[in-house]
């Protein structure tokens, strides 16, 4: 195995030699956000924290002050967007880790992996402020069709390196009727901080609940 470095990872995978992407992980913030409500300060409810502004973000961010209910630490902000199929192919052995990820500190990183991406998820990648935030791109895997989205929690920058939580969530309820497939899912975290990280370790769990740590450096055999 020969360590290779973040963006010939992602090129290796659009290029079909998926011989490189790395891996990130750990536990969940629903995918499409943390669902934070605003106080507009007018009085609504008796503590008057309650109040709509419509500030929620359908692609699911927040946390400027951090360690709230988000789980987001002091100073990050982040965003999520789900990307549906792993576009990796998937390169790796689902009996052997939890999953992949790659740090994408440039949008020219993301151009070879996004080749094949819905448009919503090119144009997540276009509105990133590569100057103030870097994209986590995150695969992992699931027992049945309904474990096709990735939630993260617990997001930080520690000594240079992202560290956060992804789980891939299931059907909400028993009633839903879920395909009998094993289904590779991916997500893209927008993180936003001062300073920005240059490495990442995620502690990923996948859907059968198994956790393992995965980092931006890992060889994939």
């Amino acid at each position: 195995m020969t360590e290779l470095t973040r963006r010939a990872a992602l090129y290796g995978v659009a290029a079909g030699g998926a011989a490189a992407l790395a891996g990130c992980t750990e536990a969940g913030v629903p995918a499409d956000g943390n669902g934070t409500d605003g106080g507009d300060g007018d009085g609504n409810g008796a503590d008057g924290s309650d109040g709509s502004d419509g500030g929620d973000d359908s692609d699911g961010t927040d946390g400027e002050d951090g360690a709230d209910s988000d789980g987001t630490a002091d100073g990050v902000t982040t965003a999520v967007q789900q990307v549906g199929s792993a576009l990796s192919g998937p390169s790796w052995d689902r009996t052997e880790r939890r999953g992949l990820c790659a740090l994408i500190v440039e949008e020219g990183d993301a151009s070879g992996l996004l080749d094949d991406a819905p448009e919503e998820v090119r144009a997540f990648v276009e509105e990133t402020d590569f100057s103030a935030s870097v994209l986590c791109y995150v695969e992992s895997v699931g027992p049945d069709t309904c474990h096709d989205e990735i939630a993260f929690d617990g997001v930080a920058v520690e000594d240079g390196t992202l560290v956060a939580d992804a789980t891939v969530l299931g059907a909400e309820s028993d009633d839903v009727a879920c395909g009998e497939a094993i289904t590779y899912s991916a997500a893209l975290l927008r993180v936003t901080s001062d300073p920005l990280p240059d490495a990442a370790r995620l502690s990923v769990t996948d859907g059968w609940g198994e956790t393992g740590t995965v980092r931006d450096s890992d060889d994939i055999e």
